[in-house]
């Protein structure tokens, strides 16, 4: 591990979307723009990270060719004014590794590094991907957690395991959840010293209270005053100010829908964070074949959980283009004041339900 390279794995660690065409072309300049924006709206070494070709970039269904250029554009954009990230989440330790030597090449500070999992892997076969990894790159690795999806039922990162990655020499980190909270607990408390651990389970609070470097950050791509709005409660240890934002954030919207949630699992996370970002307003492009995307009761759901209801706005522009066209007549003035009358109903209900949107990521973070 090294000090020096761990000090810049802190803050919102920034998962981006990897922006493409209808054919799945990639579009490099939307990519490097996006990036830029980010840093632009305050990324910088010690104050975030930025990831590229993870789970929410879809990196598991990257060709070379793809996964190369967007690293070329990733370093290329950053230079050295913020911490880079490459996801890797190869099931081969040589492929993952030669992905890893290219990125650190580049000059790439670290990797998302996924565990092996076409069978049921051991302890020691994950120790050896790390191992052989770090012995052919040398990159920062930060180890991912993602004990939901391992084909060996409740497989987690152990005591023991973080205990043998001491000795890799790459390893500076975790992206960090648990399906217990003793367990999520207890290996923060027991190795935030050695190793910077990246909350991935929206329990930010919990997680800064014992421990934690950052959090992987989803919203940054859409509302980055809200990442730093996170950070800066979570760095100044104000862990009820930051218990109070997160359930707004999260747990509160979730909550008042539950009921209206008819759930989705995907082979990964690009068709769920690709429909989120489109109702936030960011259109990234298709997913990469072949992936079902959420259901329409899906999309309902998460328009409801993320944002106003736009059905009135259109029918308050409709009612004034009417209305305008038949202004432009004086035999139709009745219908003028009808749409007159639509348009100033439609007004009035918008702002109501921008006063009590449930798209309560864009209140209170400024």
């Amino acid at each position: 591990m090294s000090k020096e390279r761990q000090s810049k794995l802190v803050g919102p660690v920034v998962s981006l979307p990897t922006f493409t065409d209808e054919d799945h072309n990639l579009l490099l300049d939307k990519q490097r723009k996006h990036i830029r924006w980010l840093i632009d709206n305050g990324f910088k070494n010690g104050e975030g990270v930025i990831l590229v070709a993870g789970g929410y970039g879809e990196g598991y269904f990257l060709d070379d060719y793809e996964y190369h250029a967007l690293i070329d554009v990733l370093k290329d954009e950053v230079k050295d004014e913020v911490a880079s990230m490459i996801g890797i989440f190869d099931l081969s330790a040589r492929k993952a590794a030669e992905r890893a030597k290219y990125a650190a090449d580049a000059g790439v500070e670290f990797i998302e590094l996924g565990l092996p999992h076409y069978s049921c892997p051991s302890e020691e076969d994950v120790y050896l991907h790390h191992k052989y990894v770090s012995d052919h790159a040398d990159i920062g690795i930060m180890s991912y957690n993602n004990f939901w999806v391992m084909p060996s039922p409740g497989f987690e990162i152990s005591e023991k395991l973080i205990e043998r990655l001491v000795d890799v020499e790459n390893m500076d980190g975790f992206k960090w959840s648990s399906g217990t909270e003793e367990h999520y607990v207890g290996m923060l408390k027991k190795f935030s010293g050695r190793f910077n651990f990246i909350d991935n389970g929206m329990q930010s609070a919990l997680g800064a209270r014992n421990g934690m470097a950052g959090f992987v950050d989803f919203y940054g791509n859409v509302a980055p005053t809200l990442s730093w709005k996170t950070w800066e409660l979570f760095k100044n240890k104000k862990f009820d100010e930051l218990d109070d934002l997160l359930y707004k954030v999260h747990a509160g919207p979730a909550e008042r829908l539950a009921d209206e949630n008819p759930g989705f699992s995907g082979v990964a996370d690009g068709p769920f964070g690709t429909l989120r970002w489109e109702v936030l307003g960011l259109k990234s492009g298709p997913v990469f074949p072949s992936q079902q995307m959420p259901s329409d009761a899906v999309r309902q759901y998460t328009n409801k959980l993320f944002k106003i209801n736009y059905n009135w706005l259109i029918i308050l522009f409709y009612s004034l283009y009417v209305g305008f066209i038949y202004y432009l007549n004086i035999i139709y003035t009745i219908t003028f004041s009808i749409s007159l009358l639509l348009f100033l109903i439609g007004i009035s209900i918008l702002f109501q339900q921008i006063k009590n949107s449930k798209s309560i990521i864009f209140e209170n973070i400024n």
